[in-house]
């Protein structure tokens, strides 16, 4: 069994997926949109700034906390930018249960025992 061929499988079976579909969907509403594709830039663009403050170890401020809760709180009131980021969220899902059957398939070769386990 070649594992590059089953990986194109797994890639068609997502591009076959209700979550893909989903996705597109919500991104052909968007397209045309530039202000709706301003403000889910713009808000990616402050997710990705907090997270990585955070994965930097250093704790977002509570004006910061504030004011990317009160970003997507704004642009849930856009019904294609609501729809875009649920859609987001739930391929989002699907990547992360997919990544989890991947690396919990490898656990019995894993060195854990240098980390402590």
């Amino acid at each position: 069994m070649n594992p590059h061929d089953k990986a194109h499988e797994l890639a068609r079976a997502l591009q076959a997926s209700d979550a893909y579909a989903g996705m597109k969907r919500a991104r052909d509403q968007i397209e045309p949109d530039p202000q709706a594709k301003h403000m889910l830039r713009d808000f990616h663009l402050k997710q990705l700034q907090y997270e990585q403050k955070r994965l930097m170890g250093h704790e977002p401020t509570e004006e910061e906390q504030q004011s990317l809760q009160k970003l997507y709180e704004a642009l849930q009131m856009h019904h294609a930018v609501r729809e875009y980021l649920l859609a987001e969220y739930q391929l989002g899902i699907v990547m992360q249960d997919v990544q989890k059957i991947l690396s919990d398939s490898l656990q019995d070769v894993a060195l854990t025992d240098e980390f402590g386990d």
